[in-house]
């Protein structure tokens, strides 16, 4: 069992460890990850406790201590939660085109459920990920806090807002993958996509306008548009020939 795990379920209370579930170390991660919070009574997710659970994120060291803390906010929510984000998502965007559509849902909802169960799968198997959070993690918490506080002073509910934040969390800093997923399409025939390793989108550094958002802290790289216009490795061929006709040049070969 790992050691962060044993330390919450070796607390006397137990319940202030997992977000006021009472639990049996059986139940510790069914519970934690697929609650029945709000089905409790819990009707919204109060300001102070996005602000602890921002500050316990931004706090994480290690990728270890960041699925802890996960973990724990999570509790704050039910899976029915994140369904409902996914139905709002397809109610809003009813009126974009069809084709569009058709293959921006299922994206959305692997953003989504599929990192909730990602998640679980995770912690369910015991494989605790090594290694320290990207540096800029705590910019990302207070990021995420002052999102979440601007919306509840506008009088904006704020419970699933803050819980797009939490998966996207343990995807880009746990997973090190775009929030994303590749596959996920943009006007114009551009999609998110992998190549060497390495997470390209189109709009990586096209978002900066955008408040609160989670471009800058995506580890996707910008796609320059070469892989849409000219194939799978175009940038790389491309580079290549540009070397070869600078050496035509230069050594008239």
């Amino acid at each position: 069992m790992p050691a962060w795990l044993s330390g919450i379920l070796g607390r006397k209370n137990v319940a202030a460890a997992t977000g006021g579930t009472d639990l049996s170390p059986s139940l510790m991660w069914e519970e934690v990850l697929a609650p029945a919070g709000r089905e409790r009574g819990r009707t919204e997710i109060t300001p102070g406790e996005i602000e602890a659970t921002c500050a316990a994120l931004g706090a994480a060291l290690t990728k270890a201590d960041l699925l802890a803390a996960l973990a724990r906010a999570l509790a704050l929510y039910s899976v029915t939660d994140i369904e409902a984000m996914v139905r709002n998502f397809e109610r809003k965007t009813e009126t974009l085109d069809p084709a569009y559509r058709r293959r921006l849902v299922p994206k959305v909802r692997e953003e989504t459920v599929g990192a909730y169960h990602d998640l679980l799968l995770l912690c369910r198997e015991g494989e605790v990920p090594e290694g320290l959070v990207a540096a800029d993690l705590p910019a990302y918490a207070a990021m995420v806090a002052e999102a979440c506080r601007t919306r509840v002073q506008a009088g904006k509910a704020v419970d699933l807002f803050f819980l797009k934040y939490i998966l996207a969390t343990f995807t880009m800093y746990v997973r090190g993958r775009p929030a994303h997923p590749p596959g996920t399409p943009f006007p114009g025939g551009l999609e998110v996509y992998e190549e060497g390793g390495e997470y390209y989108c189109p709009v990586r550094e096209k978002e900066g306008d955008v408040p609160y958002s989670l471009c800058p802290f995506c580890p996707a790289r910008q796609d320059t548009g070469s892989r849409a216009l000219h194939g799978a490795g175009a940038e790389e061929r491309i580079e290549k020939r540009g070397i070869i006709e600078e050496s035509r040049r230069n050594y008239h070969g």
